[in-house]
């Protein structure tokens, strides 16, 4: 190296190394998913601090929450409850009969409520009498009432949707009230529900994309917001939620036992007559802990009616957080910082100027999150900043310690080797994954059978902790085989073998199949312990094929998840499809047998024209022979005797 260059070196090494320390925060943001996911948390979680420290909005004195509580539940007085024939009613199991809504209806309306809100489901029918009433009161109040309807998990055979819309039943909606549906959804970070989704499609919930021409639908705070004569905000808004940094939002539109509205003590003393609730809106809810409707949110854990009143709160208001989410520019301007503060020689002038630094970044950004709600992406800015400047003033520590040694010893052999060290010993570079690759594999597919049906008459607490006892139970099993678990599709399991290399397809086809074998069993072991503790038992099928996939990342350039596409996914959770009209637990094409080598105890099933392909498919079983054999002489044949299923 001549002198010239030398200078230069010397005096912009500093620079390029802190360039070096920004392109390695960078590079590491771009490539590795845990770096990134790790800087959006930290700025999520700054973001949380900064709502729950600032100043939200009041609570408004026009909303008021009545509460399915423990007091209505069980009742104050018993005697004074059993002669009032409302509160004798709410005495008995809840569901209370629908009677009691409709008196609450009445009673409210009565007292000059501007609004009622039943954040309660009404989507089936029960006695036909209480069902009249309820919907009599409902017409007799025209525009003040407002339902409840839920987006649901669907099923393969509801038309391919994810999620379908559970309305109230039609003697309900032929009063003609207000619906709105009830659903929030959580951040897949870490779980926290930050936003409301005010309006929305069938198809943005199942396609995530709005269909032309598609009608709109509004949430439940949507539509008191719209009854209120407010401005509905359309689409996703992360609410600013109003309560403080000490106890958080739980103390906010804290709820009145419902008890009380039928309770005359009550009645005629705190709410006044009724004068309490002329021209309020008043949800009513469930708020006992034994409904389990609790939701986390970054002010802390909320009933489920208090959140809606904290969306319509946040509506009426416009008391939005905006979130900048792209760090990239925050990342490039303080890098550029770093780059210019190099250039400091000073130790201790670099280290508490960069301290400074920090501190006015920090606070601008606490400014605009307290004055204008606006949240600002400063982690990846403020690593970029010190990472650079670390490395610079580290690799300055090093030269010159270098430089030191070398009036000692050989100058070039020492320093060439510590500079080759320092500029080689980084960490490894992540590669990109390729646009995908073709394999063949073996896919499973497992689902419940009747588990939507199930859903809706059974505790959702009860049938969460049973769904992830069974699934845990299934993931073991095919963990145990060798499996890669591809994804949950709500109660349905899909997993794969050979999507990642390595192995044949003999040892794949057979541990596909002992692992389906094996969740059966498993299966049964469970429903016998289920049966046994009163619990009503799942029953599953089991779909497999092999046949030629695409696998690779998949996603978007936020978030991408190994996976694989293509028909032969298709085909394996048609298989998993026929196993109910067979009568098997298991059901696989003959490329899986044939592949696995393995003839004992499998059932011929012939060959089947499956809805959707044009050529037929030779499937083999696992069941009850005597039943599925039964079965296959009732199912419908072409002239060549091929079965033709006419289900997807």
């Amino acid at each position: 190296m001549t002198s010239t260059a030398l200078t230069l070196w010397k005096r912009w090494r500093k620079s390029v190394a802190c360039l070096l320390g920004i392109m390695i925060v960078m590079l590491g943001f771009g490539v590795f998913d845990a770096g990134r996911g790790q800087i959006e948390r930290t700025d999520r979680a700054f973001g949380d601090w900064i709502v729950r420290h600032g100043d939200g909005p009041p609570e408004r004195k026009d909303l008021v929450l009545l509460g399915i509580d423990e007091t209505s539940l069980e009742g104050l007085d018993p005697v004074e409850d059993a002669a009032n024939p409302v509160l004798s009613i709410m005495h008995q199991r809840f569901p209370w009969d629908r009677r009691v809504w409709a008196q609450a209806i009445d009673r409210l309306a009565g007292a000059g409520a501007k609004l009622i809100v039943l954040d309660l489901f009404f989507s089936e029918p029960s006695e036909p009498e209480a069902d009249a009433e309820l919907a009599a009161a409902i017409r007799r109040h025209p525009g003040k009432v407002v339902l409840a309807s839920a987006f649901s998990p669907g099923s393969e055979a509801d038309n391919g949707n994810i999620f379908l819309l559970v309305e109230p039943d039609e003697r309900f909606l032929d009063a003609n009230p207000q619906v709105g549906y009830v659903n929030f959804y959580r951040d897949q970070a870490d779980g926290l529900e930050r936003s409301a989704r005010y309006t929305t499609t069938k198809g943005f919930e199942n396609e995530h994309w709005r269909r032309i021409g598609e009608p709109e639908l509004r949430s439940l705070a949507a539509e008191v917001i719209h009854a209120m004569g407010g401005e509905v905000p359309s689409g996703e808004r992360e609410l600013r939620f109003a309560g403080s940094k000490d106890t958080g939002a739980a103390d906010i539109y804290a709820p009145k036992s419902i008890y009380g509205i039928f309770a005359e003590k009550e009645w005629n003393g705190i709410y006044q007559k009724g004068e309490f609730f002329r021209d309020k809106v008043v949800m009513i809810g469930p708020t006992a802990p034994r409904f389990q409707d609790i939701h986390s949110t970054p002010m802390g854990p909320l009933t489920g009616p208090q959140l809606h009143l904290q969306a319509v709160a946040c509506g009426l208001d416009k008391a939005f957080i905006r979130r900048w989410t792209n760090p990239w520019p925050g990342m490039v301007l303080l890098g550029m910082v770093a780059l210019a503060w190099t250039w400091v020689s000073r130790p201790l002038v670099f280290v508490f100027g960069l301290m400074g630094i920090v501190g006015c970044v920090a606070g601008i950004t606490l400014w605009w999150g307290f004055a204008f709600s606006l949240l600002l992406p400063i982690s990846g800015g403020l690593l970029a900043l010190g990472s650079g400047c670390a490395v610079a003033q580290s690799y300055e520590l090093v030269t010159e310690r270098v430089e030191k040694l070398r009036l000692r010893r050989n100058f070039r052999r020492f320093v060439s080797r510590d500079v080759a060290d320092a500029m080689i010993e980084q960490p490894d570079q992540w590669q990109e994954s390729a646009a995908g690759v073709k394999r063949r594999v073996v896919v499973l597919f497992s689902d419940v059978r009747g588990f939507t049906e199930r859903s809706e008459i059974t505790d959702a607490g009860d049938l969460v902790r049973q769904l992830n006892e069974y699934l845990t139970s299934m993931v073991e099993v095919i963990f145990r085989h060798g499996g890669t678990l591809d994804k949950f599709i709500g109660d349905a399991v899909m997993a794969h073998w050979g999507a990642l290399g390595g192995g044949s397809e003999e040892d794949h086809a057979r541990k596909a199949i002992l692992a389906a074998r094996d969740m059966i069993a498993a299966l049964a072991g469970m429903n016998a312990t289920w049966t046994a503790a009163g619990k009503a038992p799942f029953q599953i099928g089991v779909g497999l094929h092999l046949g030629e996939a695409v696998a690779g990342e998949i996603g978007s350039p936020d978030r991408t998840e190994f996976g694989i596409i293509g028909d032969t996914v298709n085909l394996a959770s048609r298989l998993e499809g026929l196993t109910k009209a067979f009568h098997c637990d298991v059901i696989f094409s003959d490329e899986v047998r044939l592949a696995s080598e393995m003839d004992e105890g499998f059932l011929d099933l012939g060959q089947v024209r499956v809805k959707g392909r044009r050529n037929p498919v030779r499937l083999f079983g696992i069941g009850d022979e005597e039943v599925v054999r039964v079965q296959l002489q009732s199912l419908e044949r072409d002239a060549d005797g091929v079965i033709v299923m006419t289900v997807k």
